[in-house]
């Protein structure tokens, strides 16, 4: 038996209206594939996540080594002293004087033989003969403004035209200069030489003071 036509009507709209909400339901499940389809697992966009970020600069980094400095150009050969000729040639003696003269440094300080005698020098130590000997009693006043070192002085005799050098005495009555020579001040050495009586014609004795200064010089015959 068929049914009454006020149920068929109702039927058949149930069936549009559960047909319309399928069909929604399918649309949006499309629609949420889709959208599930552009998006990464944890929620961010995959295009975005397919972009390059550049590496953060660690703030941490080690400083960079400072270059050394050049080093200076060497100098030019004109601006090189040149080295002395010969470093152990001594300096040059002054004009000699006779003996009963006074030697006069450029700086100040003076010398005088106060007396040359011949003596028979006593041989004493290493090296020593006695024989004739020359006894030279030498006084050095200081007229500089600094004190003089008398360790540093230097007495010397040579004998003849060639100037041979002649032999020191230790003689036990030898007073060589020693300490200090204050400004204004005057002290004497007594100094023994061998040269032969023969040999006493021209002789030379020199005096140094300092380092690089020019010897005083005494020059004459001897007794």
């Amino acid at each position: 038996m068929s049914a009454p036509d006020g149920v068929r009507s109702w039927m058949t709209r149930r069936r549009q209206v559960i047909g319309g909400v399928a069909a929604v339901l399918v649309l949006a499940a499309v629609v949420l594939g889709l959208v599930l389809s552009g998006t990464g697992k944890d929620g961010s966009d995959t295009a975005a996540a397919g972009t390059t970020t550049p590496a953060a600069t660690s703030s941490s980094a080690a400083p960079s080594t400072p270059a050394p400095a050049p080093l200076p150009a060497p100098p030019a050969a004109s601006e090189v002293p040149a080295p002395p000729a010969d470093p152990a040639q001594l300096p040059p003696g002054l004009a000699p004087v006779a003996f009963d003269q006074e030697a006069v440094g450029a700086d100040g300080v003076t010398a005088r033989v106060v007396s040359l005698d011949g003596v028979r020098g006593t041989a004493e130590g290493a090296g020593n003969i006695a024989g004739p000997a020359l006894r030279a009693t030498v006084r050095l006043t200081n007229g500089t403004g600094a004190p003089v070192d008398l360790g540093l002085v230097s007495v010397t005799m040579s004998s003849g035209a060639d100037a041979t050098p002649a032999s020191p005495l230790d003689d036990p009555t030898r007073v060589p200069f020693g300490g200090t020579l204050a400004p204004g001040g005057t002290a004497e050495g007594v100094y023994f030489f061998s040269v032969p009586t023969g040999e006493r014609d021209l002789v030379t004795l020199t005096v140094g003071y300092r380092a690089g200064t020019p010897f005083l010089v005494f020059s004459g015959a001897a007794g």
